[in-house]
């Protein structure tokens, strides 16, 4: 990622921190793995990175884990068709019902994407606006 991209992203996460009061802790989240991933292990520590890498709650919530993930992984990130659902919500750690909650849909239709079902334009917008993809 190059140096105006990142600030870009950064300024936007912030942005959703401060508009955004329900999901502060994700956008304050993305906006440390979105650092860790541009500065490397100039930021944070080994052990930050690795608790909010975890499956495991440990200190954080999962939101603020979920935001690390997907500001540390954001250059991996896309979601262009039904079958790219499965590996974003797993590269994410988000279960069937985190994606389905996010997209404001069921656990079911989430498993229909994910064995290639379309998903609609808005569902994917949505989706991708709480991700910032």
């Amino acid at each position: 990622m190059d140096k105006k991209t990142f600030q870009s992203l950064g300024r936007m996460a912030q942005a959703m921190r401060e508009v955004d009061s329900d999901m502060q802790e994700y956008w304050l989240g993305f906006l440390r793995g979105l650092r860790r991933s541009f500065h490397g292990e100039n930021f944070g520590t080994v052990e930050e990175h690795e608790n909010y890498m975890s499956r495991r709650r440990g200190d954080y919530r999962r939101d603020m884990q979920t935001g690390y993930r997907a500001g540390y992984y954001y250059e991996q990130l896309k979601l262009d068709e039904p079958k790219d659902v499965q590996p974003l919500r797993k590269l994410l750690d988000l279960s069937t019902a985190d994606l389905a909650d996010i997209a404001s849909v069921s656990p079911r239709t989430v498993e229909g994407w994910e064995q290639g079902r379309p998903f609609s334009e808005s569902h994917r917008r949505l989706i991708q606006k709480y991700l910032m993809i």
